[in-house]
């Protein structure tokens, strides 16, 4: 065998999606996590994420998740024009996970889907190292509240609903 030779590929796929969701509070933001009570990552908190089913595309795939795990309704939705990415061990894939931003109105109520989540938070950025496992997703919040809440969003990444 030659020294740099391919003897098997880690397959890059796309099959999921990650959706932060924002209310605006008084100027300051507050985003949701949820605390997985599944068997995936279980106790672990973390923005909505889901697989997309066939048949969807990423966005209708992202306000599906949204609905079935929170209950919420975005009045706005955003591409964060960012991916997570991570090595999937159950597929043995790396997962390439476009992220989306939600914005909600202030007063919409949270329901969990009891199945897959235990309890929720509305945390500010500076807050998320505390909750949120993955580096990916702490710097993603980051990037996200300096891209849309400190500066005007881009207005091409809008999703019109």
């Amino acid at each position: 065998m030659k020294p740099f030779e391919i003897r098997e590929e880690i397959p890059v796929k796309s099959f999921s999606i990650a959706a932060f969701i924002c209310k605006i509070i008084d100027g300051k933001s507050k985003y949701l996590i949820i605390r997985r009570s599944s068997r995936t990552l279980n106790g672990s908190w973390q923005m909505v994420s889901g697989k997309v089913e066939k048949g969807e595309n990423a966005v209708e795939a992202t306000l599906r998740e949204i609905k079935e795990e929170t209950g919420l309704i975005p009045i706005k939705l955003y591409s964060a024009d960012l991916l997570e990415q991570f090595y999937d061990t159950d597929y043995n894939v790396i997962n390439l996970v476009p992220v989306f931003l939600a914005f909600v109105e202030v007063n919409s109520k949270v329901i969990l889907n009891a199945y897959e989540h235990s309890e929720f938070k509305w945390i500010s950025v500076d807050e998320a190292e505390d909750f949120l496992i993955f580096n990916n997703q702490i710097k993603n919040i980051n990037i996200i509240e300096k891209k849309f809440i400190i500066n005007e969003p881009n207005k091409f990444l809008e999703i019109v609903l």
